[in-house]
């Protein structure tokens, strides 16, 4: 392939991930706009009545712009951009990337129980070396993690709601996986490599989140993401893999992470988790032989 034509294909990549981003910019705007205006609108006759030049800031703007930051407004906001990106990725992948006429897969066919049981110790795995990655950048700089522990303040996890348990166990994972593993690394892997198409899509995926902190946690979660994507040929596996990762990272007490300073505790903690990650991957992966040596025989 032409160097340019690859790198024409690399940068066709960036679509989907600036689609979504402006997506995302619309619905901010129009929800911020519509909450002013409806206050606005709430109180136009004391606005019309009233001639003192600080009001409209006071008794307007002022608890128009405290509801905005409220975390129920923010994770609505997030969940209504959420699902119309899941809709418009969608269609995209369903349109560019659906076989037509070929028979659908079922269900079973692509998730049984040796199968799940790899993702889920695949992802345990992973929460803990994602834990201890992000507390090495905490460690580089405390004021990171600070603007991260604000971040998820300020969206409600100190406290989580029905919604935001909606937005982070059901429509994130579908909308993300979409967008990078579907749409985005497809493409990618029309021009790069599976490996290199792989690392693209989750440094564009850690890149969409915004910080370090959580942009590090995302680039390592969508690595692993696109590697059970694409081993098991559906897009339904990361999605579900996604699905079980946010419902630790949501729901999981605290006690089963240990943040306490005995490095010889951290040292047996991170070796298991090497483990169980491992472990999970040669349960996935020897289900995902079994598959295609059944598929080969029924194709003879």
């Amino acid at each position: 392939m032409k160097t340019s034509k690859r790198i024409g294909g690399i940068l066709f990549c960036l679509l989907p991930v600036i689609l979504a981003f402006g997506i995302q910019i619309i619905v901010t705007f129009a929800a911020v706009f519509l909450k002013i205006f409806l206050q606005v609108f709430a109180n136009w006759e004391l606005l019309a009545e009233s001639s003192d030049p600080d009001f409209l800031s006071e008794s307007i703007l002022t608890p128009a712009m405290s509801s905005i930051m409220d975390s129920q407004f923010l994770a609505g906001i997030s969940a209504f951009y959420a699902v119309i990106a899941a809709l418009v990725l969608g269609f995209w992948y369903w349109k560019r990337f659906c076989p037509k006429k070929q028979p659908r897969r079922s269900i079973s066919s692509i998730i049984n129980l040796q199968m799940a049981g790899g993702l889920v110790l695949i992802m345990i795995g992973m929460q803990y070396i994602s834990t201890y990655v992000v507390m090495l950048l905490a460690t580089i700089n405390p004021g990171w993690y600070h603007t991260y522990e604000e971040l998820m303040k300020s969206v409600g996890f100190g406290n989580v709601t029905l919604l935001l348990a909606m937005y982070s166990v059901i429509i994130a994972p579908i909308s993300e996986e979409l967008i990078f593993r579907g749409v985005t690394m497809k493409y990618a892997q029309k021009v790069l490599p599976f490996v290199a198409a792989n690392i693209l899509q989750a440094f564009l995926f850690g890149l969409f989140h915004a910080n370090i902190i959580q942009g590090t946690y995302a680039f390592v979660v969508g690595l692993f993401c696109g590697y059970v994507c694409h081993k098991g040929g559906s897009l339904y596996l990361s999605i579900l893999f996604h699905m079980m990762f946010n419902i630790w990272g949501t729901f999981a007490p605290e006690f089963l992470n240990y943040s306490g300073n005995l490095i010889p505790l951290h040292i047996p903690i991170f070796a298991i988790a090497v483990c169980l990650a491992a472990g999970g991957i040669f349960l996935y992966l020897g289900y995902i032989l079994i598959l295609d040596k059944a598929t080969r025989m029924t194709h003879n």
